[in-house]
């Protein structure tokens, strides 16, 4: 394996671990309500005025926990293949359900806001996190079997 798929490889490791940090800070930012430094104010994604199902919006932040977890356990270092693929499989699910949940979020969004009258913001920070979640797909399978890439 030549030294630029290495490099390549260990910035893709790298990409997950800071996609594993951005999943887990959106559900601390979100089950604590906001953070305030100073004059900078952290706001949840959604407001806690508007959630008609607090359940569901608790249920998708235990869930973004789990997926960073998931993301930054070190499965891919296991030496069985039978194992891997198991625990491949289960990032495969995750990452389908993650972005799964970046569309219900929109379309709820889009929701609340045709009931106020308002028009919808065009969901760019959904769109990324949905793509990063499905990215994390190939990734693995990569850094599993760098030869695919030749």
């Amino acid at each position: 394996m030549n030294p630029k798929t290495v490099r390549s490889l260990q910035y893709s490791q790298v990409a997950t671990y800071a996609f594993a940090a951005l999943c887990f800070y959106l559900a601390v930012l979100e089950f604590s309500g906001g953070f305030q430094f100073g004059f900078l104010h952290l706001s949840p994604r959604w407001e806690p005025s508007r959630v008609t199902f607090p359940g569901a919006l608790a249920a998708e932040n235990y869930f973004f926990l789990g997926y960073a977890v998931l993301l930054c356990l070190p499965w891919q270092k296991t030496s069985e293949d039978k194992n891997w693929y198991r625990w491949f499989a289960l990032v495969c699910l995750f990452s389908i359900l993650f972005a799964f949940a970046m569309i219900s979020e929109v379309m709820a969004k889009n929701y609340i806001a045709q009931g106020m009258g308002q028009k919808a913001r065009i969901p760019v920070f959904q769109a990324i996190l949905l793509f990063f979640s499905l990215g994390q797909i190939p990734l693995a399978l990569f850094r599993r079997k760098p030869e695919l890439l030749s």
